[in-house]
């Protein structure tokens, strides 16, 4: 399959616009803003439509529509034309806002529709014909930007997408069918300890019903026993209870007749009494009695006058208004000694601030530590050592000249017999002098330039004695030779770098001068002249440092002086302190103030006087608060006596009493009261006798009382005769009463009610009694059904086992086709770095070997090496999904912005050798794609899109 174009007829920001692509490898190049996600979303769109299924939208749907459908309209329709393998060009249309006009139109055979062929969630999917569906092509074939960054910010979710996609698509599909077939199956006919609708939840629920009911029938039964036998319990109790109240009647009964015949003899005795009726009643005096009684009561409860001693309220008042006025003068004096020091610090200050017009004498920090980096460069040039120039042959010299050694060593066979002699000559002259000049100049190589020194006089003294010697001898001092040359070239470049080092050194530091003297970049200054400048520098500033240093403590007495403020501050704070003590002054006792104006008092002298006139004043003022309440209590006390002497005079007209002495009135109405209460008393002993008598009587007389009596006696006895001796003697050891018969016969109802109410529980548990051997037979047929669909789920188990083991084995079998489709691509677009590859059949987990033979996560790689291996796991995912005889395209949105140039150009070179057998087509908005298709793409095989500037805000997100 192949995209030939696809048509935005209303999608996003584009109204009726059409790509048209190459069979090949097609870059999409456009700017942000200028549509690619939108084509990018058009482009699956056009193939696999949106799903119509029931139910809300998903998710990942909503956020689909909500970025593609455009502003404003109700209209939203993409288009597609693609040519199948099989050579059918098909036309597709997607109506993705009504989702009912779709279609799937072949044009090379009449216009014949095939949208009903390839439904899939209840709309036409494109997709179908790869063996793909639109969640499986999603989650392979096309490739987002939102799916590149998951997988560095989590890789799990697209390794389920393409683990669900493997699961459910392409050439494995029967075994995953029939596993969901038999777990819907397992989930609708069996179920699961989690689903407590379904019958292997149900028929456990239903055996554990029946059990309980089996149980509760046969305690139903129990209990019905036990009911019975209480409610015979309970009528023997009534029975008992109803036969004590009988006795308890009658035993209070006689005792309440025995009393009747108690108070018609005391009625009797106190008729005798009042033979002539009723009693007169006592004269009449409460009103006076009361007056009385009351002027008693308050002469007697009057206080004793205390006689006040010691100073008055006023007397103390004075006195703390005297102290107020001594504390005054003594601040006033205070305060004007202050306005006068604080005057002279003012004379003192202007006087010392004479000497600094320009403020601070001090060295500031930062002129500190520019003095501190002289300081630090003149005594890093003055170590500096002196630098000799190398002497000698340079290290490029004895480089050639051991590179011209080296390719003389082999000789022209015809020559080599003439030459070897004058050659070996020279090489030992060159090694005798070379060690010498090494021991003179390199101590530290000394040793190793005696010993060439040596070798080279040995092997000329040899040539000039023995004259021509074997060729195994010119070999070895040809050796000797090189060796010397060799270690003569390792010393020079270690001598010389000693010396660029050095040089180095030196250099810095005369950097560092130029940038302390602060001289131009084209001025030239000899280095010893530049220290000596920068030493002027030093001096000067030690000269100005020790002038600072001298004016020092005038500095610190003048900032002692102003405490932390300005000098106007502190002629400000003169004036004011003068004007205080003046405010003082006026309001204190003069004659004090000049009093102690001769004493010089101090701020502690104040102090301790304000401390001892607190005391003072606390103590006056706790004597004048206690003799104001005395003052005050002993006024009350005063008119309350008075009070109390005139309501006795009031009281004494009243009953005749007559004395000038308030304590001979209180004695003659004391008198008077005593014996009212005597006569009162009397009165109330005869009247309290009456009141007995009408209360004993009530509303009758004498004979009537006795009438009732002797019919009291005789109910008494007709109760004692109906109830049985030994009840009544039980009852009468118990010493009943009128509270016991009353609680006796609550108890005794409560008792019968309670029988009522279990006889009728008991007839009604009878009506509804359940039976137990319908219980039982309840019981077996639950536990048939239980068993019945334990065996089901035993052989669906078993089923779904084996099932899952054969789509395990399916698995293992995915993952060495994946693998090799990986490993093919991976070594290219890695440079080599990564030449191994493995696969977790279930989990999809790719992890890739190091050419060093480790074993690391694509996850854990870097985000472009992570990005480029999931991308060829997803190709080699699609071309495995895909049906046989189908290819399946790549659409790619900026999948190697990640990459570094030169893996991108790696990658690009993949995708295209990818477009001579499936088509890719790749979004990009980076320059150097572009650039790189310009240069590497034709026609017509291949082609490169550019997309217009930023699209307008026509519906949808902005175009991106």
């Amino acid at each position: 399959m192949r995209f030939e174009s696809v048509t935005a007829h209303k999608f996003g920001p584009f109204r009726d616009e059409t790509l048209n692509f190459g069979p090949g490898m097609n870059v999409v190049y456009g700017r942000n803003e200028a549509g690619k996600s939108s084509w990018h979303a058009a482009l699956y769109a056009g193939l696999c439509g949106l799903r119509r299924g029931k139910g809300a939208a998903p998710k990942a749907e909503r956020h689909f529509a909500e970025s593609h459908k455009p502003w404003g309209i109700d209209e939203w329709e993409v288009g597609a034309t693609i040519e199948l393998a099989d050579g059918r060009r098909v036309e597709l249309r997607h109506d993705l806002a009504g989702k009912v006009d779709s279609s799937a139109l072949d044009t090379s055979v009449a216009n014949r529709d095939y949208a009903s062929e390839i439904i899939f969630d209840g709309a036409p999917d494109g997709s179908r014909w790869l063996g793909l569906n639109r969640r499986s092509f999603l989650s392979t074939a096309c490739v987002r930007q939102a799916d590149i960054l998951k997988v560095r910010d989590n890789p799990e979710s697209l390794q389920e997408d393409m683990q669900r996609a493997a699961a459910t698509a392409g050439a494995d599909a029967t075994a995953a069918a029939a596993l969901q077939r038999l777990g819907e199956y397992l989930k609708e006919r069996v179920g699961s300890k989690r689903a407590p609708t379904k019958p292997l939840v149900k028929t456990g629920r239903d055996v554990a019903t029946a059990r309980d009911v089996l149980g509760a029938a046969r305690e139903a039964h129990a209990d019905y026993v036990g009911r019975r036998a209480r409610v015979e319990e309970l009528e023997r109790a009534v029975k008992d209870a109803r036969s004590r109240v009988e006795a308890m009647q009658a035993v209070l009964a006689e005792a309440e007749a025995d009393a009747f015949a108690d108070r018609l003899r005391d009625v009797e005795a106190l008729s005798e009494q009042f033979t002539e009726g009723a009693p007169h009643p006592p004269p009449d005096g409460g009103e006076l009695e009361r007056r009385v009684t009351e002027a008693l009561t308050t002469w007697g409860n009057l206080p004793v006058l205390q006689e006040l001693t010691g100073p008055s309220a006023r007397e103390l008042a004075e006195r703390i208004d005297r102290l107020q006025r001594e504390v005054l003068a003594a601040r006033a004096v205070v305060a004007e000694a202050g306005a006068e020091e604080t005057e002279r610090r003012v004379d003192r200050a202007l006087e010392l601030k004479t000497l600094f017009p320009t403020g601070a004498p001090r060295i500031s920090a930062a002129e500190e530590v520019h003095a501190n980096q002289i300081r630090d460069a003149l005594q890093e040039w003055a170590s500096l050592p002196t630098l000799p120039a190398p002497v000698g042959p340079s290290v490029e010299e004895l480089e050639q000249a051991l590179t011209s050694f080296d390719r003389r060593r082999q000789p022209d066979p015809e020559s080599s017999r003439s030459r070897r002699p004058q050659s070996w000559l020279a090489m030992s002259v060159i090694a005798a002098l070379g060690g010498v000049a090494i021991a003179l100049l390199l101590p530290d190589y000394g040793v190793a330039g005696l010993i060439l020194a040596v070798g080279g006089a040995v092997g000329a003294l040899s040539l000039r004695l023995a004259g021509p010697r074997p060729d195994a001898n010119i070999a070895l001092a040809l050796d000797v030779k090189r060796d010397g040359l060799a270690q003569q070239l390792r010393a020079r470049r270690s001598e010389q770098a000693s010396y660029d080092a050095g040089l180095r050194r030196r250099n810095d530091v005369i950097e560092r001068l130029r940038a302390l003297a602060e001289l131009d970049e084209e001025e030239v200054v000899a280095p010893d002249a530049l220290a000596q400048r920068i030493r002027g520098r030093q001096e000067t500033w030690r000269r100005e440092r020790e002038a600072a240093d001298g004016l020092a403590p005038q500095w610190d007495e003048l900032q002692g002086l102003l405490g932390g403020v300005s000098v106007d501050d502190l002629v400000a704070e003169a004036g004011r302190l003068h004007a205080e003590a003046d405010r003082i002054i006026g309001s204190s006792d003069q004659v004090r103030l000049a009093e102690l104006r001769t004493k010089e008092l101090t701020g502690s002298d104040l102090a301790e006087i304000e401390r001892q006139a607190d005391e003072q004043r606390r103590a006056l003022e706790e004597q004048r608060a206690e003799r104001l309440a005395a003052e005050d209590r002993q006024r009350r006390d005063t008119e309350r006596i008075e009070a109390a002497t005139e309501r006795l005079r009031e009281a004494a007209a009243q009953i005749g009493v007559t004395d000038d002495d308030a304590d001979g009135l209180a004695s003659g109405l004391a008198e008077w009261r005593d014996g009212r209460v005597r006569i009162l008393a009397e009165a109330g002993q005869r009247g309290e006798s009456w009141d007995r008598l009408q209360q004993l009587l009530g509303e009758r007389t004498l004979d009537e009382f006795a009438a009732e009596a002797e019919r009291r006696r005789a109910g008494a006895v007709r109760l004692l005769d109906g109830v049985a001796a030994r009840t009544l003697a039980e009852v009468r050891e118990g010493q009943p009463t009128g509270e016991m018969l009353i609680d006796l016969q609550s108890r005794a109802e409560s008792a019968r009610e309670e029988w009522l109410s279990a006889r009728g529980r008991l007839a009604e548990r009878e009506k509804h009694l359940p039976s137990v051997a319908d219980a039982e037979d309840s019981l077996a047929a639950a536990e048939r059904e239980q068993a019945r669909i334990a065996r089901l789920k035993a052989t669906l188990d078993s089923t779904i086992d084996f099932l899952e083991q054969a789509q395990e084995r399916v698995l293992r079998d995915i993952a060495p086709i994946l693998t090799s489709t990986v490993l093919e691509w991976l070594p290219r677009v890695t440079q080599g770095r990564y030449t191994g590859c493995r696969i977790d059949p279930e989990s999809l987990l790719v992890e890739v070997r190091t050419t060093g033979g480790r074993w690391r996560r694509a996850e854990l790689l870097s985000h472009g090496t992570a990005e480029q291996v999931y991308l060829l796991l997803r190709f080699a995912l699609s071309r495995h999904l895909t049906r046989e005889g189908e290819t399946c395209p790549l659409i790619l949105d900026d999948v190697v912005g990640a990459s570094d140039a030169e893996r991108k150009r790696t990658v690009l070179r993949t995708l295209r050798s990818l477009g001579e057998s499936t088509q890719v087509i790749l979004f990009t908005h980076e320059d150097d794609v572009r650039d790189w298709a310009k240069r590497n793409l034709e026609a017509p095989n291949h082609r490169l899109i550019e997309l217009a500037g930023p699209r307008p805000e026509t519906g949808g997100l902005p175009a991106t």
